[in-house]
This record gives C-alpha cells, sequence and structure tokens, in this order.
C-alpha cells in the first residue's frame, strides 16, 4: 500500500512538471504572438490546449483514463479541419461525443476498464436524483441531469463520479472516513459540489482547463483540523467547475 502510495505521488508530481513545463510552452509562444512574431494560429489554439490536457490527464492516469483520449480525439479533429477545411464534418463531433460517452458509461458498469472498485454503478441521464447513500464506495455518471448524494456510512472509501452537462452533489457531512480517500471526478460542461465535515483536509488534485476549483470553506485554525480525515480530489474538470464546502 505504501508502495502504491508512493508510486501515485511520484506520478502526480511528474504530470505536474510536465503541465508546468506546458504551460510555459504556451505562454512564451502567447507572448511571442503578442510581440509580433508571425505563428500559425494553430499553435496557441483551443483545440491545441486540449490535446495537451489530454496528454497530462493520460500520463497521469498511466494512460488509463479514459476522458483523456476523448479530449485528444476531439482536439485532434477539429485541428484537422483547420489545416484541411471540411476533411471531418465538425457537426459530427457531438454525436461522436455522446456515443463514446456511451461507452464509457457501459465500460464502467461492466468493469471493462479494469476499475479498482466493483459494485453499483449509478446512471442518471435526462433527470434529477436525490438520495441517501450507506456505500462505502460510490460510482454515479451524470448525464444531462443533477445527482445528490448525502452519504451516511461512517467507513466511507471514496468515490468515482463523471458528469458531463449536469450537475453533481456529494454531502460528506454525515459520513466518516478511518483512512485518507480519494473522490476521483471526471467533469465536463458541468459542475461538481463537495460538502465536507469542517475538521476534514480536503486535497485538489484535480487538472483544470478552462475551467475551476473553488475553495469556499471558511478559514479555520490548523488546529481545528483532524490530520487522519484527508480527502483528495482527482481528476479532471474542463468547462466546468467543482466546489468544496462545508458547513459549521
Amino acid at each position: 500500500m505504501e508502495h502504491l502510495d508512493k508510486h501515485r505521488s511520484l506520478r502526480h508530481q511528474k504530470s505536474k512538471i510536465l503541465a508546468g513545463t506546458l504551460i510555459i510552452f504556451f505562454g512564451i509562444v502567447y507572448l511571442l504572438e503578442r510581440t509580433g512574431v508571425n505563428l500559425p494560429n494553430w499553435v496557441i489554439s483551443w483545440e491545441t490546449i486540449l490535446i495537451a490536457a489530454g496528454i497530462v490527464t493520460l500520463y497521469k492516469h498511466n494512460f488509463k483514463h479514459f476522458a483523456g483520449y476523448v479530449m485528444i480525439g476531439v482536439g485532434g479533429i477539429f485541428l484537422i479541419n483547420e489545416f484541411r477545411p471540411d476533411t471531418i464534418d465538425s457537426s459530427l463531433i457531438f454525436p461522436i461525443v455522446i456515443i463514446l460517452f456511451g461507452v464509457m458509461m457501459l465500460g464502467k458498469a461492466m468493469n471493462l476498464f479494469g476499475s479498482k472498485r466493483k459494485g453499483q454503478h449509478h446512471h442518471t441521464v435526462f433527470d434529477d436524483d436525490i438520495d441517501i447513500s450507506s456505500e462505502d464506495f460510490i460510482q454515479s455518471t451524470t448525464f444531462f441531469g443533477g445527482v445528490t448524494k448525502k452519504v451516511v456510512s461512517k467507513d466511507f472509501k471514496g468515490a468515482d463520479f463523471t458528469t458531463f452537462f449536469g450537475g453533481t452533489e456529494i454531502n460528506l457531512t454525515q459520513a466518516d472516513i478511518q483512512l485518507p480517500v480519494t473522490i476521483n471526478a471526471t467533469t465536463a460542461f458541468g459542475g461538481l459540489t463537495v460538502i465536507v465535515p469542517s475538521n476534514w483536509q480536503v486535497k485538489s488534485e484535480l487538472l483544470t482547463i478552462f475551467g475551476g476549483v473553488e475553495d469556499k470553506r471558511p478559514i479555520l485554525a490548523e488546529t481545528t483540523q483532524d490530520s487522519n480525515k484527508v480527502l483528495t480530489l482527482q481528476g479532471n474538470c474542463f468547462f466546468g467547475g467543482v466546489e468544496i464546502q462545508s458547513y459549521i
């Protein structure tokens, strides 16, 4: 277990170095463009940034994260059209993304992608779902809908959320953890809200592209936080937002 934690920490550190290097590269290119240097439009386009984000995502997750391939694929298709207009009908992109999303839903439900956790996987499509969950590990996929999970497990072990064009809220104020846990979240064109007890520590390792992570918890003294109650947020947030809240 300790070896796995060290390996994950090292890979996360290396992914940060890769992300930082790419950000510096885009910053230099942007500076050159602003100073009058003639550069191709695609060098600093949203397509290139999306591809770069996909590369960082795949590296961070040992090339086993489906969203990374989707980001590279979508960015690559639009980039091809920049070089050769009308090579690919851009109106087909959205239906293809929906199909890929369906494949991902089925893959997770059938554990085809080697999920670390087995058990019930909740899907919400074009609907809203509010429930109280006593499960120790939660897997949920939201597409054009909303999900609210009120967790009451006293041995919560983490969650895996995928949110597209919708909203997901996980309320952990009545839950407890015995060891550090991780919530893995992929959020695109939607939002994720995580509500935690005030004495928990929350660490964000989320990769954000055209999105953001906002910690809305009141500022408390470090002595009020329990060093054994650590929640880590991992995954990706693009074209969306993540909020961290707590009630005192």
